[in-house]
């Protein structure tokens, strides 16, 4: 038995209740945490690992067990955090959506925070779409009326300027760019870490070390260059998955046939779905399937068979996504 497997544990997974709001504080308060972090004596990869194999574990359980869970990460959210209910809670609020950043960064994230004195007011688990792709999210999640469109495209959008949101997208680290006060809300979108996962480099349990560090530049070029005064929600519009040795779901091989060896399918009017099933998730009104669970099927990467990192799909790490709230920043006495 796994040393984290306890009675208790055992107790809260087989009950009828939902699993997931327990299975959320799980994750944050045990798994991605600052003080598993220096358990691993401050290495990000490592971090990465032993967390991981914790994580895939208690999926397995589930996956025997109680796979009603993934029901829970399919249905909608309640209740909904989306960008407009933030932005009716915090008058003047500012958005920062680092795609593709997950549950794991948290740590570093509530370390930039304290180093930019902004006060952490929540930390808690916003949701992906389903499937777990940024454009999904940006029509189902954002909760302003959008296509299933691009970040690339929102900057002129009708529904963005209606509710006088200004919207400014980067696409790498490196970018700057002079953000105004003189809007309502604030939208900033950064394309780091998932522009990054695309990389021939994303092969190696080490490469999230380069992501770890990069973060400090990224949160310089948004967090930092956003109004002091305002409040601040920092999320992700997908998490996504770590297959690195021993991590893969076995019984997942060749599931993904239905979906052409891709993690979801949207499929015509004239071809027929495949049928639910443990292993597929099925929208007949959408006419969408989506596998379910961590398996190493074909990547979003240019190098299929090296790429460890990967999203679209539906399971944890995948859907559910970081929620932290910033305060203003405080005054240095």
């Amino acid at each position: 038995m796994s040393h984290w497997l306890n009675q208790s544990m055992l107790d809260k997974l087989t009950s009828p209740e939902p699993r997931l709001p327990y299975l959320e504080a799980w994750l944050l308060q045990e798994i991605w945490t600052t003080g598993r972090f220096a358990d691993q004596d401050g290495k990000p990869s490592e971090y990465l690992r032993s967390g991981e194999g914790l994580v895939n574990e208690m999926e397995k359980l589930l996956s025997s067990t109680a796979g009603s869970y993934f029901t829970e990460l399919c249905a909608t959210p309640s209740p909904l955090k989306s960008l407009s209910e933030f932005f009716s809670e915090y008058e003047k609020g500012c958005v920062v959506v680092l795609d593709g950043c997950s549950l794991r960064e948290i740590p570093r994230l509530t370390e930039l925070a304290e180093l930019s004195r902004r006060p952490v007011i929540e930390t808690s688990c916003g949701r992906s779409a389903v499937p777990s792709t940024t454009e999904h999210f940006v029509g189902d999640r954002l909760g302003l009326g959008l296509p299933t469109i691009g970040p690339s495209r929102l900057a002129s959008r009708r529904e963005l300027k209606e509710r006088g949101i200004a919207f400014y997208f980067f696409q790498s680290p490196n970018e700057h760019q002079a953000i105004s006060e003189e809007a309502e809300h604030i939208i900033v979108w950064h394309r780091f870490p998932d522009r990054r996962y695309l990389d021939s480099t994303a092969s190696t349990l080490e490469f999230y070390d380069s992501i770890w560090d990069t973060l400090e530049l990224v949160w310089k070029r948004t967090v930092q260059a956003l109004p002091p005064s305002r409040p601040v929600l920092v999320t992700s519009d997908h998490g996504y998955l770590y297959v690195g040795s021993g991590l893969s779901d076995r019984r997942l091989d060749g599931k993904d046939r239905p979906l052409k060896g891709k993690r979801f399918r949207e499929f015509l009017e004239e071809e027929p779905l495949p049928e639910e099933s443990p292993e597929l998730f099925v929208d007949r009104k959408r006419r969408l399937a989506v596998i379910k669970g961590r398996c190493h099927n074909h990547p979003l990467a240019p190098s299929p068979s090296q790429s460890l990192y990967r999203h679209e799909g539906i399971s944890l790490m995948e859907v559910l996504t970081p929620w932290l709230v910033l305060g203003p920043m405080e005054v240095k006495k």
